[in-house]
């Protein structure tokens, strides 16, 4: 138990700074992917601006999880799936592939990359949709790259 305590207060602090990575990955790989597949003149800091603010929906999702924890106990908290705005219920959890992807199809997920396709587009003569289409389409490939890796570990 005290392993786990120190473990979870390590991965507490850390987390904001694994964020910041994970967000400064995902502005390269569409900085690049709009760059040379669009011909569009997008910076780093644009791209990371873009992918920080469409992000903030999180803090929304995050606060309800914390509220749901404190009125309901904790009881059937888990950290793959901490509030219930996705499709994981339809979804047997043993189910390993099909549950992550039921997972992510999040309803702030997709506000999110919604968001990041309209700043995308906003600093680009790139469509909305097209726009949104490619920033779908990273993330189709991420959900299913990570769920079969999931899948086939379990």
């Amino acid at each position: 138990m005290e392993k786990i305590t120190k473990f979870n207060r390590i991965i507490s602090y850390a987390y904001p700074v694994v964020i910041v990575i994970i967000l400064a990955i995902i502005a390269a790989v569409l900085m690049a992917s709009f760059n040379f597949g669009f011909a569009t003149e997008l910076t780093f800091n644009q791209c990371l601006a873009v992918c920080m603010y469409a992000s903030l929906p999180g803090i929304v999702k995050v606060l309800i999880a914390m509220l749901a924890i404190s009125v309901g106990g904790g009881d059937s908290f888990t950290f793959q799936n901490p509030v219930a705005s996705n499709l994981s219920g339809l979804v047997d959890p043993s189910s390993h592939f099909l549950y992550g992807v039921a997972t992510s199809l999040d309803i702030f997920t997709i506000w999110t990359l919604v968001l990041t396709g309209i700043g995308i587009s906003c600093l680009t003569k790139v469509k909305r949709g097209t726009a949104i289409g490619v920033v779908f389409g990273w993330w189709a490939i991420v959900v299913l790259a990570g769920s079969g890796i999931g899948a086939a570990f379990s």
